[in-house]
């Protein structure tokens, strides 16, 4: 077509396009289109009958998943038109809205078979069958023998009808066929790859739709839901009052953070599962997602979730809480093509990511919130003597940057004038207030007059908050097996696996060693005491050396955050030999404390 100045831009190999779009598509997407079109068009239906059902139905003896909705339905000639890639009908195309190409696009990949849409409008009801044949994504010709014909779309007004289906009010459906006759799509949407547990498809409406629009009901029919008979689904705002505190903060920005805390279901069972799970049709773990026009996305649940909480202002507590921050419909943001990622619109357009709103949920989480998260801590003080000793290492580092210059003739402190940051056209001033009052910076990297320490680096002021994880859970819900501590640099938290080897490892040693002493009970102690505090401060340390680089310019974030990995705290526990000659000198000199005390007991009693 030639508009203009312009002639517009054509396909030349359009099977090779479609079967790119279609083959690119991510395959969980399927069941988000299928659904956005259901309630799309739900939406247009009268009040009381704004009605989505998802059902099991038997085709060739197998379980075949089924979707049906209510809403404006389509006669023949529509119904083949809105099978085409990208074609909609009764809605604007739009980069940020559902454009018409996701459902088919999605679906195909994982029902090449077939996907069977039906319409019924005014009373009939017609068919057509998407699926790939010989190479080619298309829609199915169906052969009637009497005929000879081959025609894409059928009326099937009679076999609705004797199937249960209504003719009395529009709607349509989708059935999705699968790869094969005996793929079972109610439980294998994919074909095995990827693999879904039993309440796949619960669990992904829980973490994709946030809320339902006004009136539209989603029903899981029995078979598609874990739970006996029919089942509703509630997004998480309208299940509220399943959980014991919730709280949604609005800042001016206009996003919302959605604080919520879901407690145990019940301690004595020791299921570990959250209350929400009463009547849920899928699991109730905690989540962190952004929410944008009323969906999820950077969804993170289970040791993800867990792992990333802390730098959120969550370092306890996190299976039991979740944080969901709502975007604007007008913030700077706007889905990908497949709808599977938010993008930024400015600059290299990252993916939007959760963790890119820590600071926000950090600096506004309610009062409730962090005495709950407090009362889950585990306890740290025992650890202010540790602690104390890291801070005084960490003065002294900091110190080297305003140490007096050391000279042949002895210490003299450095005076102003030329350098880095001065530019060599400018002067000091004599206090006249010219132009040559104050040097003109040269340097970028110096920070200007007024501006200061970014939020996150305030917190490396001061030596690492230190928590200790006795548990297996705890190790676990840090993400932390096999590794020494993990340090949490946004909040300045440090977790130490005190169940990691090279504690028990310095235990064994020091033990034989000690094996023949007089008052083996009090050895042991020591020799458990001495061993941990070892640990404790020589991730600790490791910390502080690696904070203490922030003051060397050739270290950027990205060194900064591997110096003080748990791969590296893990290094620095395991090279516990050098730390072994001062803990036997105290070990050695407790011991003989005792003996002596008990030596000088026993000549007392002789006496008397």
């Amino acid at each position: 077509m030639t508009t203009g100045a312009v002639a517009a831009l054509e396909v030349a190999d359009e099977e090779f396009l479609v079967a790119s779009l279609i083959e690119r598509c991510p395959k969980a997407m399927m069941i988000r289109e299928l659904l956005m079109n259901a309630i799309e068009a739900a939406q247009q239906a009268p009040q009381t009958r704004r009605l989505i059902e998802i059902s099991a139905i038997e085709i060739d003896n197998t379980q075949k998943l089924c979707i049906w909705n209510t809403g404006p339905g389509m006669d023949a000639g529509e119904l083949l038109r809105i099978c085409n890639i990208a074609s909609s009908i009764g809605k604007e195309k739009s980069l940020t809205g559902n454009f018409g190409m996701g459902a088919k696009v999605a679906s195909l990949p994982s029902n090449q078979r077939g996907m069977r849409y039906r319409s019924c409008k005014k009373g009939r009801v017609h068919e057509v069958i998407l699926c790939k044949r010989d190479g080619i994504y298309g829609r199915l010709r169906r052969h009637f023998p009497d005929t000879g014909e081959y025609l894409e779309v059928i009326d099937v007004t009679d076999l609705a009808s004797k199937e249960g289906r209504s003719l009395d009010e529009d709607w349509t459906e989708v059935v999705l066929l699968g790869n094969s006759v005996h793929q079972d799509t109610v439980k294998d949407p994919y074909s095995g790859d990827p693999e879904q547990d039993s309440q796949w498809l619960a669990t992904y409406l829980y973490h994709r739709f946030y809320r339902l629009p006004d009136g539209v009901k989603v029903t899981l029919l029995k078979g598609t839901n874990k739970l006996d008979g029919n089942r509703q689904f509630e997004p998480i705002p309208a299940r509220l009052r399943h959980f014991e505190k919730h709280e949604s903060v609005r800042l001016p920005s206009g996003i919302v953070v959605h604080y919520l805390y879901d407690a145990p279901y019940d301690k004595a069972s020791g299921t570990g599962h959250n209350r929400s799970i009463s009547g849920a049709v899928a699991s109730a773990v905690s989540t962190s997602a952004v929410v944008y026009r009323n969906e999820m996305y950077d969804v993170r649940r289970g040791r993800n979730w867990t792992f990333d909480a802390p730098i959120f202002g969550i370092p306890f507590g996190a299976k039991h809480i979740s944080i969901h921050i709502e975007v604007p419909d007008d913030f700077t943001v706007v889905p990908d093509a497949y709808r599977q990622f938010l993008r930024h619109t400015a600059g290299e357009q990252p993916h939007v990511d959760a963790r890119d709103f820590a600071g926000l949920v950090r600096e506004n989480r309610p009062e409730w919130l962090i005495d709950l998260i407090r009362s889950l801590a585990p306890d740290s003080a025992s650890n202010d003597e540790v602690r104390s000793e890291l801070q005084k290492l960490l003065n002294h580092l900091r110190v080297k940057r305003v140490s007096p210059k050391v000279v042949p003739n002895g210490p003299t402190n450095v005076t102003a004038g030329s350098g880095p940051a001065i530019d060599n056209a400018g002067s000091v001033s004599s206090g006249n207030g010219g132009e040559g009052a104050r040097p003109k910076p040269s340097d970028l990297s110096i920070v200007p007059t007024g501006a200061k320490r970014a939020e996150m680096f305030k917190n490396l002021e001061r030596a690492p908050e230190i928590f200790l994880l006795y548990s297996e859970a705890e190790v676990e819900e840090k993400g932390i097996r096999g590794r020494a501590a993990l340090y949490t640099m946004e909040v300045g938290q440090l977790f130490v696996n005190m169940l990691y080897p090279a504690i028990g490892e310095m235990k064994s040693q020091l033990e034989a060693e000690y094996a023949d002493t007089n008052d083996p009970d009090l050895m042991r102690s020591l020799v458990h005491q001495h061993a941990e505090k070892t640990m404790i401060l020589r991730v600790g340390r490791t910390v502080v050396y690696a904070l203490a680089k922030q003051l060397n310019k050739e270290w950027d974030q990205k060194a900064l955050d591997t110096a003080s990995s748990p791969e590296s705290l893990s290094m620095a526990a395991d090279d516990f030999g050098d730390a072994m000659q001062n803990v036997r000198r105290a070990i050695g000199k407790a011991l003989r404390m005792k003996r002596n005390a008990g030596d000088a007991i026993e000549s007392t009693e002789a006496a008397a």
